[in-house]
């Protein structure tokens, strides 16, 4: 057999081994096992979660007062009581809307939490969630959750935009907040 024959034969073996290597890789991996099924009445709970790095200001107003968005761990302060923050929320459609929990410092002043929904087609919004925070005489970290009305659950991304706003004040903090939702597994 000459050296050019001998060669020949040397790839089309490596490339035989080949094919048959990535035919047993790509088998068994259409053979691996499929994702857990979604648990009785199908629909799988998730969260979405938002740090309050992804607010930004309604409004400077009185700009002689400071706002700070700081970044770890995320925190808002804001010395204007009219200032507010804002930020949208991507969530999937076909969800529906559980619960909605703000995690803050609270402190000598309330914040005020909100999460709507706008009716982008007839120009109106409705108030999905919407509370003032508890005072601590003691700056103390915790958290508010607060559920969603069954009959404004259901989100459609093809008519409604989200939104979620928090206005702190004083030494009363924002962190983030955490959207609760079921959605078919």
């Amino acid at each position: 057999m000459s050296l050019m024959t001998r060669t020949r034969a040397g790839y089309l073996a490596a490339l035989a081994a080949g094919f048959s290597i990535s035919f047993a890789v790509l088998g068994a991996a259409a053979a691996a096992p499929a994702a857990p099924a979604a648990p009785a009445g199908g629909m799988v709970t998730r969260h979405f979660a938002l740090a309050a790095s992804a607010f930004s200001p309604d409004g400077l107003h009185n700009t002689s007062l400071d706002y700070f968005n700081q970044w770890d761990p995320a925190t808002l302060s804001n010395q204007d009581t009219g200032r507010c923050f804002n930020a949208g929320l991507a969530l999937p459609s076909g969800a529906t809307l559980k619960s909605v929990t703000a995690y803050y410092t609270a402190g000598s002043d309330v914040m005020f939490v909100e999460v709507s929904r706008q009716d982008l087609v007839s120009h109106t919004a409705v108030s999905l969630v919407d509370f003032d925070t508890a005072v601590a005489s003691t700056p103390t970290y915790t958290s508010t959750t607060t559920a969603v009305p069954a009959a404004d659950a259901a989100v459609d991304m093809k008519v409604y935009a989200y939104s979620a706003g928090v206005c702190p004040t004083g030494n009363t903090t924002f962190s983030g907040l955490v959207v609760t939702y079921t959605q078919p597994g």
